[in-house]
């Protein structure tokens, strides 16, 4: 009796040992932002929250790992002598970090109510696609390791996997809204007709109607990209066309694209690989002021900033 009473004593004070030892590292973490390799080991068997999102945590080892990539991407980009300006602080990577933690959480709420899923084979075909652009896998994966710190396992797990979820969340939420489709279909027929009329300007009719207001301020100008960078229907039209061509609208899960081919480059193969485009764009649904409306009523419990 006299020994179960000494060993029930032992497994208590232990506990109480253990309590204390979690709630000083919590505080560590959320005071004074512990980041160190002993505090994310502990933080993988201990699930600290670095934010709560509709009371559904995420994980403060997840905050740390995204982190550590984010900042070794940006101390590349910070010992490239051509990079001057647009590196950001500590302070603001951490804050655009939580708030793409926020808005992967937010889709991936609302995709669970609503039976949305990627499957491992849908990420593999979008891994195999971007690779086809220009078949240099290795290349890829050693860029991936050497500016992220990433393997190809965890790049499909941090980026792809959330980005193709993102794209059916965007896709389904019209219907999901009783957002009425063809009345941005109708508006960029209308928009198409519009740049097609004698002495029209493709790039005044971009700043005017576009949707994509970022591009719409240079008329509409993406510059250039490589294959494997658009939905396939849009990268389809584009490698289609003839230089100064416009396409009609083309659908994608953005709405609805009216594009300018303003130039091709092409490989060894004489293969187009990359193209510059202008481009209007008409959103069926306007996904980011849906996340903003989301952000801005779902309780959301920032803990690392």
């Amino acid at each position: 009796m006299q020994y179960k009473n000494k060993y029930t004593n032992y497994l208590l004070s232990g506990l109480i040992i253990l309590i204390f030892f979690i709630a000083l590292f919590g505080y560590g973490i959320y005071h004074w932002h512990w980041q160190g390799n002993f505090v994310y080991n502990l933080s993988r068997v201990v699930p600290y929250p670095a934010v709560l999102v509709d009371w559904e945590a995420i994980r403060y080892s997840a905050y740390l790992e995204n982190l550590k990539s984010l900042k070794q991407y940006w101390d590349a980009a910070r010992a490239n002598s051509n990079v001057f300006l647009g590196i950001p602080g500590e302070e603001e990577i951490r804050e655009r970090l939580v708030e793409t933690l926020i808005e992967q959480k937010i889709a991936q709420i609302w995709a669970r109510k609503q039976g949305l899923t990627v499957s491992p084979e849908e990420i593999q075909q979008e891994w195999d696609r971007a690779q086809k652009k220009d078949g240099l896998t290795s290349e890829v994966t050693s860029f991936l390791r050497d500016t992220y710190g990433w393997s190809e396992s965890m790049f499909k797990e941090r980026v792809l996997a959330p980005f193709l979820l993102q794209q059916k969340v965007k896709a389904a939420l019209p219907e999901a809204e009783n957002i009425q489709p063809e009345e941005a279909a109708k508006r960029a027929e209308e928009i198409y007709n519009l740049t097609q009329a004698s002495g029209a300007v493709f790039t005044e009719i971009a700043k005017q109607t576009s949707d994509d207001r970022e591009s719409a301020k240079n008329g509409g100008d993406l510059g250039y990209f490589s294959r494997g960078t658009f939905e396939p229907q849009v990268e389809e039209a584009i490698f289609s066309m003839k230089i100064g061509e416009i396409s009609q609208p083309v659908k994608s899960s953005f709405g609805y694209h009216i594009i300018l081919l303003d130039d091709l480059l092409y490989n060894d193969q004489n293969t187009p690989t990359q193209a510059a485009i202008k481009h209007i764009l008409i959103k069926s649904f306007d996904f980011d002021d849906w996340l903003a409306h989301q952000k801005n009523t779902t309780k959301i419990y920032r803990l690392v900033l």
